[in-house]
């Protein structure tokens, strides 16, 4: 190590209060180079580098050992900068959501981004540390730490959300975001000048012919022929998932309350503040279809008569179910004439009889089409406590009794 300076006091010749203390300095240490390594992070690189600094600073010493005082104290600093320096790294990995590690961490970054990863964990896998944990935050954070994967996976997630419109502002944005509700067949919008601004209308088309102020139960969500409460629970799922992809935390239950209020409430959070939008709904048009059939002579003509109502009118398969035929669509005999000659046991088909309901409508039969135009779509339920929803009459010839 270096000398301390020598000291001197001097007095001037003549005067012996007149003194002047001077110090011999040593010499400036030697120059070093801008050498130094900025990506040095562990204890090895720390403990090399300083022993480096120490033997270009004092040349003049050319024996080191472990012993040394001076590496004693080097290896100490490195092993402190080799933590101190592992923390930054902590800390400053927590900043990005690439390199987080934390579940907490991983949750807040998701969250500023507009993601909810509660919305898409499976609520099972919640519920498997919900007697350990309090809050759906601390369940979830639990739960990454149990499976790192689950969290990779929304951290993967998360960005890819930001790219997913959950906005109403143009018209198309109005039928993007309703047409994926489990509710909703088919949507349509479009504006109107009402005398101060620009009202929005929203046509919707809903399942089993549902309309909009009409209250929901268990059975009106089913269709016809199918296990209630499996179908009502499937719908729930489908639901569910519709408001995690709308980052929709709150699912409602339908059941009392109507389809108008349901979607009204998603619009009300996703649209523009001040823009008036009103709920409207489809033009249900009710179709009159009266035909002959010529069965072929091994059939039964109750079976047929089944099968030919299956194939019109079946809520899920039929060709007047919901959702089939589109705003608009006209009624086409030689469609129907098609669905029903390819059906085993069905020689001929006549149609006698195909119009819309009500007397200001004339027979198609002839022309063979039933216009149909703007938010109208056709209906055949063939019921007897709804007439207005379409009537079938099917006249077999041929085949076998019974």
């Amino acid at each position: 190590m270096a000398d301390e300076p020598k000291v001197t006091l001097t007095y001037t010749q003549g005067c012996g209060d007149c003194g002047q203390r001077r110090a011999e300095l040593p010499p400036p240490l030697p120059e070093i180079g801008d050498d130094f390594d900025w990506d040095v992070r562990d204890y090895d690189g720390y403990r090399l580098f300083m022993l480096e600094e120490l033997a270009a600073r004092f040349p003049e010493r050319r024996s080191w050992t472990p012993a040394d005082m001076e590496v004693v104290l080097v290896e100490t600093l490195a092993v402190v900068l080799d933590q101190l320096s592992d923390m930054n790294d902590r800390v400053q990995a927590e900043s990005f959501l690439e390199t987080a590690r934390r579940p907490d961490t991983v949750r807040r970054l998701l969250k500023m981004i507009g993601y909810d990863p509660i919305l898409y964990t499976d609520e099972k896998l919640l519920d498997r540390v919900s007697q350990l944990t309090d809050g759906d935050n601390n369940r979830l954070e639990r739960l990454w730490r149990y499976y790192p994967h689950l969290m990779e996976q929304a951290k993967k997630e998360g960005p890819r959300s930001i790219h997913q419109q959950h906005r109403m502002v143009t018209l198309q944005d109005y039928r993007n975001q309703l047409s994926g509700h489990p509710l909703v067949l088919d949507v349509d919008a479009f504006s109107r000048w009402t005398g101060s601004w620009d009202t929005h209308y929203v046509v919707v088309r809903l399942i089993e012919n549902l309309l909009l102020d009409e209250e929901l139960t268990e059975e009106k969500i089913a269709p016809d022929g199918h296990d209630v409460q499996e179908a009502f629970n499937l719908f729930n799922e489908q639901l569910a998932s519709y408001y995690r992809q709308q980052n929709i935390s709150d699912v409602p239950d339908v059941r009392g309350r109507t389809s108008r209020s349901l979607l009204q409430d998603i619009i009300q959070q996703q649209r523009m503040i001040g823009q008036e939008v009103l709920l409207e709904d489809a033009v249900l048009a009710g179709i009159v279809l009266k035909l002959s059939i010529r069965i072929q002579g091994d059939f039964y003509r109750s079976e047929i008569s089944d099968m030919i109502r299956e194939v019109l009118i079946d809520p899920v398969d039929g060709f007047f179910a919901p959702g089939n035929l589109s705003f608009g669509e006209d009624v086409v005999a030689s469609d129907i004439i098609e669905v029903l000659t390819v059906q085993e046991g069905i020689e001929s088909v006549c149609i006698n009889r195909m119009k819309r309901i009500g007397a200001i409508y004339a027979d198609q039969s002839g022309s063979g089409r039933i216009v149909l135009e703007g938010h109208e779509v056709a209906v055949l339920e063939d019921d007897a406590q709804m007439p207005e929803r379409g009537l079938l009459n099917i006249i077999l010839h041929g085949g076998k009794p019974g």
